[in-house]
């Protein structure tokens, strides 16, 4: 018997390869009438920072002033990112609601290839871009979706767009 797709997980970090890989995500969702979960994860920009630069940011400022400092910028990191995705797909958006498709989108914060694996669990199919540079650098993907690969029990669809090439308008 063949696979059944009811909900597919489209992985994006946003990138031209990313918006490229949404029309593959789309269409399988569209074919199949499956529900389609848009997800983007943010980071831990403030953990990396600090262990980038060797500092204790919660030293340097009293830990109060720290925390809502994160929490500012993650907020408006969250906003920002929604707004993105949201205005991605907005152009199928009808499209997909008049052929009952139902769509969420989840904005996170954390190891970009952990989180979307922990995702995984609830779908039938992961959906994302990377590019594809050359020959050689075509046999490799992005180290997240390398990572997505490797460890992922969920099949994995991952769309190459060659670099210097732009995805088709949206």
């Amino acid at each position: 018997m063949l696979p059944t797709i009811q909900k597919i997980l489209y992985a994006t970090d946003l990138s031209e390869p990313a918006k490229h890989a949404l029309q593959y995500a789309l269409s399988i969702a569209k074919q199949y009438h499956a529900d389609l979960m848009l997800l983007h994860v943010i980071p831990d920009w403030a953990r990396n920072v600090t262990l980038g630069s060797g500092l204790d940011f919660a030293t340097i400022y009293d830990e109060d002033t720290w925390l809502k400092i994160k929490d500012d910028v993650l907020r408006t990191s969250i906003k920002h990112a929604k707004e993105r995705i949201e205005s991605t797909y907005m152009f199928y958006k009808y499209e997909l609601e008049e052929s009952g498709i139902a769509t969420t989108v989840h904005v996170q914060t954390g190891h970009p290839a952990k989180t979307i694996l922990q995702f995984s669990a609830e779908v039938d199919l992961i959906v994302m871009g990377t590019y594809g540079h050359s020959r050689l650098g075509s046999l490799f993907a992005g180290s997240v979706a390398q990572s997505v690969i490797a460890q992922s029990t969920t099949p994995v669809l991952v769309v190459h767009l060659e670099k210097n090439k732009k995805p088709a308008p949206l």
